[in-house]
């Protein structure tokens, strides 16, 4: 894999966007209902040392790539630990975050229920962005995300296994998700770095934290239980888990890269419709209808964020081109004053 270098984020090739973007649902849909499984119906009732698999394997396959001399870090060998600690040390935090938050979230809630719950992510991203700044308030954005609330609250009223943890876990994981998402797309792009180079540098950072999170949280009960034996008694699975947890990472960053942030967001949504209709064949999760509607208008609400989005977007540009055009106008004109 080359490296981004100048190239705007979704700016990749539309095949290459269709191939990760078909590769994402694919290893995304699996990932969850295999990790439900393991957390729902085995003894391995640990969800960070789960979701940290995927991590751990994506490092192992980009270490070995580097010293096979298959990788080139030629680029990067200028990194510095302060470079490292500014840029890729927090998107280890969100993405140790992130799996750690979502995992859990399958014991609190239903999986029909805990995909429709993710329909929240632009709202926790919406008040991020706007709290700290980062982003201009807009108030047909606004509207969308009070669509987006209602139609969850709708949903949540009533879904018989809602409980305020659940939804907690679940807008934790999915705000650091989109923080994730967007760092990861700035190293791809702004920082000239190729998929396996961020996952290379990143994948370290994730394991510090969810290493701080097993140890603070399941290691003691891992021990008492033979958390070891139970993996070693089952291979394949949790070798399965592994795989595929990389693959969902690999294939985001691929997204990120070919077709943008805001398109892994539409197919996060896809995919969630998918696991609904999974949970529902699979573990019999009962979806009311007011449920049902409640997360349609959310769909709806989504929709309309999108939308939404890519025009605020626009007035943003044609703003700050503006201001642009009147402070070069202004410095034209002392200058020609000062003459």
């Amino acid at each position: 894999m080359g490296a981004v270098g100048n190239a705007s984020p979704g700016g990749g090739s539309l095949l290459m966007a269709v191939v990760y973007g078909i590769a994402y649902l694919t290893a995304a849909s699996t990932i969850i209902l295999l990790n439900k499984h393991v957390l729902s119906v085995t003894p391995f009732h640990y969800p960070i040392a789960l979701a940290s698999l995927g991590v751990l394997f994506g490092w192992v396959a980009s270490v070995i790539l580097v010293h096979t001399g298959a990788i080139s870090l030629e680029k990067h060998k200028d990194i510095t630990l302060s470079s490292w600690l500014k840029n890729v040390l927090p998107i280890g935090f969100f993405t140790g975050v992130t799996l750690a938050t979502g995992n859990m979230a399958y014991f609190y809630l239903s999986l029909s229920f805990l995909q429709m719950a993710k329909a929240l992510s632009p709202v926790a991203l919406f008040f991020v962005l706007t709290i700290t700044g980062l982003d201009r308030f807009h108030m047909s954005v606004f509207i969308s995300v009070m669509v987006i609330v209602f139609g969850a609250a709708v949903a949540a009223y009533a879904e018989v296994h809602f409980t305020w943890i659940g939804i907690g876990l679940v807008v934790t994981a999915e705000s650091f998700e989109a923080l994730k998402s967007a760092a990861f797309q700035f190293l791809l792009a702004n920082k000239s770095f190729s998929m396996w180079e961020g996952m290379y540098f990143v994948s370290p950072a994730s394991l510090i934290f969810l290493g701080i999170a097993i140890y603070t949280m399941e290691l003691q009960e891992m021990i008492e239980e033979d958390a070891w034996g139970q993996m070693k008694e089952h291979p394949l699975i949790f070798i399965a888990c592994g795989t595929l947890g990389f693959a969902v990472n690999y294939c985001s960053l691929g997204v990120i890269k070919n077709a943008g942030s805001l398109t892994l967001k539409v197919l996060a949504q896809m995919k969630s419709i998918l696991i609904i209709f999974a949970g529902i064949a699979i573990y019999s999760d009962v979806v009311s209808l007011q449920t049902a509607l409640g997360y349609a208008t959310s769909i709806v609400g989504f929709g309309f964020y999108n939308y939404a989005k890519i025009k605020a977007k626009e007035e943003d540009d044609k703003l700050a081109a503006e201001e642009a055009g009147e402070k070069g106008g202004e410095e034209a004109g002392y200058g020609s004053t000062k003459k």
